[in-house]
């Protein structure tokens, strides 16, 4: 899993190795966790690389869903499959969910 901050614009990146199930799930639980005391405004969660997500996975993405809608913050949702994306956009009506397809933030090099 990488896992990227910008403490200048609260944003935290996060892109899982692999399919968002149990094992890689429970590990963005925990680092979601961890950052639960920081003044973080925007999650970035590029699923770029993952096929498939199980309950678990879809249970830690709604919890980080709600915890950002209670601190006023954003998720965002980049790179998702067809089908993921017409799941998250049920979950869009609140106002606190972008669902994107422009991956993580490039470089001045390569942009």
């Amino acid at each position: 899993m990488l896992i990227w901050r910008n403490e200048a614009i609260r944003t935290i990146y996060v892109t899982p190795g692999q399919d968002l199930v149990s094992d890689e799930a429970q590990a963005l639980r925990r680092e979601f966790q961890s950052w639960s005391g920081n003044r973080t405004e925007r999650l970035v969660l590029d699923l770029a690389r993952v096929r498939a997500i199980d309950p678990t996975g879809l249970e830690t993405i709604l919890a980080l869903y709600n915890w950002l809608r209670a601190i006023g913050g954003e998720l965002v949702i980049e790179n998702a499959s067809a089908e993921l994306k017409r799941f998250f956009q049920l979950m869009a009506g609140g106002g606190c969910l972008t669902i994107s397809g422009t991956g993580w933030p490039r470089s001045k090099e390569t942009a």
